[in-house]
């Protein structure tokens, strides 16, 4: 008798283990890299047709009050870590492959959170978290495997940027010996393949174990290139948006394949999928406009003030949704205004896996869950963000005689309200690319080259020492709020709350060159430094 109780209660035990790991939420998380805000058809200011993406989006949520860092490397970070770069350092720019930092090692990033939890963990796409050794790449940081490329930008045919910048790293610490230089993949559009192998990911995977994949695309950042046959639907727009929208095209075809995917697998009906661009869309220094971070794609954040680089809302409020079978009624089918940022992903994903991340991080966290906001229709867990500082090396255009875009830089959210402290940044005008070759559209005021001098020719603004924009009631971003001095001195409280918080100096400026490292192998492969073997 004593055994068979000792029987059905371990059953009942298996049982249950079973049905808890059944019953968490596969996750599926998508980075568009460079969308600008009205790039997507749901937006309605877009000719572009985004179907796929567009019906995941208009059945979920749209987060309409949503922040991501101005560019690659500070979001990716931020996601990953639940932090905000000025923890780590990682809050001027982007990577390069010649440096020799990268996201330090001592952080905690999702996939080893959601390992936690008992879930498999697959990432497919662009890294740019770290290329110096082997142990900043993904399967050292918690991935089961990765395909896709190290780095921040390369050729979508080639693969390249210094080299052949393309890998399969399959299982832990897949490093040297271990990872695959995908070189025979050269003259294949990235799109598709990485929807293969997101596929493959899912033919392979047991559905009874929660799974956690990670597609942080290549599309749609800058080298311009589309296939013909995915820019011919769009000849009638600017040369330049055409091959764009050809490029966007693609990325919403691979995304409706891997949901598909799901489908297929029968994984959709408890699947989280949450979409998110790193930053806004770059406007460029073509046609005469100011040059911010990266080359100018076509892409357009109108009627958003800025673009990728800068701290306006063309920059860093992000295009972004959620969807999901989990969400409260009242949010599917609407935009949501609540208050997110990107640092808020991690302990939200951690949460509905039925985890803590505070509890466990080894660090202090910047973000909150929004999971009761998602699943319940809760106001949001913030108040405010931080959307950067910049003590000693501003990331986007400083006046050359210490005027408004000089540094330091500052810049937070309250409620509605943003402040910006020192400039926010170049590209700082409005600017609308979407427009047909015969220029029937609308053009927007625009073409301001310096930000600073008090006058142009072309009637351009100075940009002044403190800006206040309510960014729900005027989200161009024209009225300056900066006379209410009781409001000034609500948002410098803020300023001064993160100002006086734990503060890396930017890793750009204080790590040494390195000029030998990562390297090319003898089959042109890009491969992170052998000469510092990995310490994990």
């Amino acid at each position: 008798m004593a055994l068979m109780k000792l029987l059905v209660s371990m059953c009942v035990a298996i049982t249950a283990a079973a049905n808890s790991a059944t019953n968490k939420p596969h996750v599926w998380l998508i980075i568009a890299d460079d969308l600008g805000y009205g790039d997507l058809g749901y937006t309605g200011r877009s000719s572009v047709k985004t179907p796929e993406i567009d019906k995941l989006a208009t059945d979920g949520v749209v987060l309409g009050h949503y922040y991501v860092m101005h560019c690659c490397t500070p979001t990716r970070s931020a996601l990953h870590t639940g932090r905000y770069p000025i923890r780590f350092g990682l809050q001027t720019g982007v990577i390069p492959n010649t440096s020799p930092y990268g996201l330090n090692l001592d952080e905690k990033l999702v996939p080893q959170y959601m390992k936690e939890q008992g879930y498999a963990t697959h990432a497919v796409g662009k890294w740019h978290l770290g290329i110096f050794t082997w142990d900043y790449t993904p399967t050292f940081r918690g991935y089961d495997s990765f395909m896709g490329y190290y780095g921040g930008s390369e050729d979508y045919y080639s693969h390249k940027n210094s080299g052949i910048d393309l890998h399969l790293d399959v299982g832990k610490n897949c490093g040297q010996n271990c990872s695959i230089s995908l070189i025979d993949l050269a003259g294949n559009y990235s799109a598709p393949f990485y929807a293969e192998r997101a596929l493959t990911i899912l033919k392979e995977h047991d559905a009874t174990t929660p799974l956690f994949l990670y597609t942080p695309y290549q599309s749609v950042h800058c080298p311009i290139e589309a296939p013909k046959e995915a820019i011919a639907p769009y000849l009638h727009l600017h040369p330049q948006r055409q091959v764009f929208a050809g490029m966007l095209a693609e990325l919403d075809m691979a995304v409706g394949r891997v949901h598909q995917g799901f489908v297929e697998k029968g994984m959709d009906s408890n699947l989280l999928i949450i979409f998110s661009t790193d930053n806004g869309g770059p406007v460029g220094s073509r046609q005469g406009r100011p040059a911010g971070i990266g080359c100018a794609t076509g892409s357009q954040n109108w009627p958003l003030r800025g673009g990728k680089g800068a701290y306006y809302q063309g920059g860093v409020r992000g295009t972004a949704w959620v969807n999901g079978p989990m969400l409260h009624s009242s949010l599917q089918g609407t935009t949501n205004f609540e208050l997110m940022h990107v640092v808020d992903i991690l302990p939200t994903i951690v949460d509905a896996a039925g985890g803590d991340a505070s509890s466990t991080s080894p660090h202090s966290l910047d973000g909150v869950s929004q999971w009761s906001l998602l699943t319940e229709g809760a106001a949001s867990a913030r108040t405010d963000l931080l959307i950067n500082i910049e003590r000693d090396h501003p990331t986007t255009a400083p006046s050359t005689t210490g005027g408004c875009n000089g540094k330091p830089q500052y810049a937070i959210i309250k409620g509605k309200f943003k402040l910006l402290v020192g400039g926010g940044g170049l590209p700082n005008q409005w600017y609308h690319d979407d427009i047909p070759t015969n220029a029937s559209a609308p053009v927007p005021e625009g073409g301001c080259i310096v930000a600073c001098k008090p006058s142009s020719p072309n009637g351009c603004p100075a940009t002044p020492q403190i800006q206040v924009f309510n960014v729900i009631e005027d989200e161009e971003e024209r009225n300056n709020l900066a006379e209410n001095t009781s409001l000034v001195d609500e948002l410098m409280a803020i300023v001064h709350k993160y100002n006086n918080s734990a503060y890396v100096q930017a890793l750009s400026v204080t790590s040494p060159k390195e000029t030998v490292c990562p390297y090319n192998d003898a089959t042109g492969s890009v491969t992170p430094c052998v000469k510092y073997p990995p310490t994990n």
